[in-house]
């Protein structure tokens, strides 16, 4: 071969390695002592917050190489001083915000650890600032609402957001949580509201205006951020409040518990409108979830109703005694059925029915009492933290 043929053969060769993709070409793993090598890790992508989060929790996307397999993830933030060293499961994996502030720029770094042992290089993960302390949405009818009223004679408040359950569950979470992430509350609900109005707004018994309840969640839920919607919504769909009207009248004429209970029966198979509004009413709230699951990345908690049956209009006089108690349960259950008829898999259904809530007394009868709205908070609470 001649001396340009052979340098002619260099070239060519040359060229067909310089055309090997560069991704094709993986730096070899280190070598370890023991001839194992070290993991790397390729890529690693930070999500933001999403619904199936728990508070202050987010996904981490993560690709890595090892020989003999990754046992876990390990993580730390990276900000004045290095967090501690908190592992994750190779299996979805997520980080956690509470070692670091919110609204202040961070570091995130991620290596690889495999079944011996063996640790890859720190990973430059994400490098931004974490997000905003998270949001508690308290939407729906009266009983979400904070609704009180003392004497028949004088005016309602319709909507106070303190008196509401609402302000219990913001404060039991944040109880849960670093002081610097302590939730934000909002309550939008407002009296009368039924399945239609929080979709759509409406008026209130105060004679008040409200717009969609589901546009200002909308509005104000931060998709970098973690957001909480708790909902109570669906017997103002139905004519219950006149049913339960006529029912103490019923009631307040009757000399004997069988009478109560008969008042009672009639009431609720009779009077109430469910069977004709049960297809509205699941449609209404699936509607709610999906509208919700659309337009944000909110969780979302419904709160069932609670029992009335045994609870005082006033001092010593029950309306609604506990002869009432199989009427109530049952209309307790047919409600409850049409509304988590409308829910999907990502919704957590808070029971109260078991519940005997303290009750206002006169006209604001059977609405929750300042003890009451304590005792749903901290139930709903429960289900949030968990």
């Amino acid at each position: 071969m001649s001396r340009r043929t052979g340098i002619v053969s260099l070239m060519l060769v040359g060229l067909l390695v310089g055309a090997v993709p560069a991704f094709a070409v993986a730096p070899p793993g280190e070598q370890l002592p023991d001839g194992d090598v070290r993991p790397v890790i390729r890529s690693v992508e930070l999500l933001q917050p999403a619904s199936h989060n728990v508070l202050l929790e987010a996904d981490l996307l993560i690709e890595a190489d090892d020989n003999d397999g990754i046992e876990r993830y390990e993580y730390r933030w990276n900000g004045a001083a290095p967090t501690a060293i908190e592992a994750m499961p190779v299996e979805d994996p997520v980080v956690s915000y509470d070692a670091v502030l919110p609204d202040t720029r961070y570091g995130l770094q991620v290596r690889a650890v495999d079944v011996n042992g063996w640790e890859s290089e720190w990973y430059p993960a994400w490098t931004g600032v974490t997000p905003s302390p998270p949001t508690i949405f308290v939407a729906g009818d009266s009983i979400a609402s904070g609704y009180s009223r003392m004497w028949f004679t004088g005016d309602a408040t319709c909507t106070d957001a303190a008196y509401s359950f609402g302000s219990t569950v913001r404060d039991a979470v944040a109880a849960e949580l670093p002081v610097a992430w302590a939730p934000r509350y909002a309550n939008v609900a407002f009296p009368g509201a039924g399945v239609g109005a929080v979709l759509n707004g409406g008026s209130d018994s105060c004679s008040a205006t409200h717009g969609s309840q589901i546009e200002a969640i909308a509005q104000a839920a931060a998709p970098t951020t973690w957001n909480i919607v708790v909902m109570t919504a669906g017997i103002n769909s139905t004519n219950w409040v006149d049913v339960v009207k006529d029912l103490t009248r019923d009631t307040a004429f009757s000399l004997k518990d069988s009478g109560d209970k008969e008042a009672c029966e009639v009431a609720v198979t009779r009077r109430w409108n469910l069977d004709s509004r049960r297809s509205d009413i699941t449609a209404g709230t699936a509607a709610i979830v999906d509208a919700i699951e659309t337009r944000t990345n909110a969780s979302v908690y419904w709160a069932s109703y609670f029992a009335i049956d045994g609870s005082l209009l006033a001092p010593g006089w029950s309306p609604i005694g506990p002869e009432c108690e199989d009427e109530m349960r049952y209309a307790l259950g047919e409600l409850h059925g049409a509304i988590q008829a409308g829910l999907d898999g990502e919704v957590t259904w808070v029971d109260l029915d078991a519940m005997h809530v303290p009750t206002q007394m006169w006209a604001g009868w059977p609405h929750p009492s300042v003890e009451g709205h304590r005792e749903i908070g901290l139930t709903i609470a429960e289900a949030i933290v968990g």
